[in-house]
């Protein structure tokens, strides 16, 4: 039955993958509507690529990936960022508890929304998969769980990441909360970043000046509470994410940037 049911899911993404224009044609409004949105991105660009090594507890829980393609996409006839998140767990972590995810969006180029993005995860016995895609003059996402009303500037959860990115922080001040709606799982929810100060990191790449955030997150799902996660950024026009430790159910987590190339900025950050 298990296998029947994932077989399922795979076939309904392929379906929608050959009926991508499950929405009303047309994008002369969509051009519109993003325009209204437009962002300035200073943050990332085509061809960055960041490594993380990932620890539970005392152990090597493996790695995480975030790359991005090394020219636009074209979605809907606009430029695409094409972003790959990729996470395998290694050694004991792996014989305990199986991990391999593999997450893709699609941001557009001029506004830093998802037109579309795919999910394929196994964690432990959980298997899911997804195929979304964003009609954003119409306020709606479509997956294989049906149609959801999202708000302005709805992001999926490897977008929010980038949105965040872009976030000026240079004259936040602490307990300052900056908010990011976005979409999971055919539902909708405000991921709010609350910046609490700066610090410095040290990791195998350097030393680095950062912000730091907790990401008020969603209570039940996998933290102990909606302020369980830090994470730290460059504090720089990059805003590279370096550092992210929570408490999880099943203990500690930790992942640590091992690795970085195509950055937009120089690193301005880094103390040696």
């Amino acid at each position: 039955m298990k296998r029947l049911k994932l077989i399922g899911i795979l076939l309904s993404i392929a379906f929608c993958a050959q009926n991508q224009n499950i929405f009303p044609a047309g994008n002369s409004g969509l051009n519109d509507t993003l325009s209204k949105i437009k962002k300035t991105n200073k943050a990332f660009t085509y061809g960055e690529k960041l490594s993380y090594r990932i620890h539970y507890g005392i152990l090597d829980g493996g790695k995480a990936k975030f790359v991005i393609a090394d020219k636009p996409e074209m979605v809907n006839g606009r430029n695409t960022y094409h972003v790959k998140v990729t996470g395998n767990s290694a050694g004991l972590v792996d014989l305990m508890f199986k991990v391999k995810d593999e997450f893709e969006s699609f941001i557009d180029e001029e506004s830093v929304v998802p037109l579309k993005a795919t999910k394929k995860v196994r964690e432990g016995k959980y298997t899911d998969a997804d195929f979304i895609l964003f009609d954003h003059e119409r306020h709606l996402a479509a997956s294989r769980r049906g149609k959801t009303e999202i708000e302005t500037n709805s992001q999926d959860v490897v977008s929010a990441i980038y949105y965040a990115r872009i976030t000026d922080m240079g004259n936040a001040k602490i307990g300052d909360l900056f908010p990011v709606p976005f979409y999971l799982d055919g539902k909708t929810y405000e991921l709010r970043f609350r910046y609490v100060g700066k610090e410095n990191i040290s990791t195998s790449k350097g030393i680095f000046r950062c912000l730091k955030v907790k990401p008020q997150l969603i209570e039940g799902r996998i933290f102990k509470d909606n302020d369980a996660l830090t994470l730290w950024v460059t504090d720089d026009e990059n805003h590279i994410p370096i550092r992210v430790e929570s408490d999880i159910f099943m203990g500690s987590i930790k992942a640590d940037i091992i690795d970085f190339s195509g950055i937009k900025n120089p690193l301005s950050s880094k103390i040696k």
